[in-house]
């Protein structure tokens, strides 16, 4: 994935699709975090548009993002290549 495509808000996975239904991930510029799309194993349409993590730092090369967990701030540190667009294998119209 490109930087491009991850500030346009394109859908991906962290690593690779584990299983039909896997949950997708996207950047919301509007609100400024990364949200978490949980998907149906059915169909892949989202279920749940939630909340995931704030961004940090937004480089050339990756971005840090971070969460609050039980009172611990938690960072996170991915780079843009480790990241695959979310591409649909249900065909149209079924």
């Amino acid at each position: 994935m490109t930087k491009e495509q991850f500030l346009s808000g394109t859908p991906f996975y962290i690593g690779r699709k584990k299983y039909a239904g896997d949950s997708t991930f996207t950047y919301n510029e509007d609100i400024g975090c990364v949200c978490k799309q949980s998907r149906s194993s059915l169909d892949e349409r989202v279920i749940l548009d939630d909340y995931e993590c704030n961004m940090g730092k937004l480089g050339r090369i990756g971005f840090t993002g971070f969460t609050h967990v039980m009172g611990k701030r938690v960072i996170v540190k991915l780079k843009f290549s480790d990241l695959i667009p979310y591409q649909s294998e249900v065909p149209v119209g079924e």
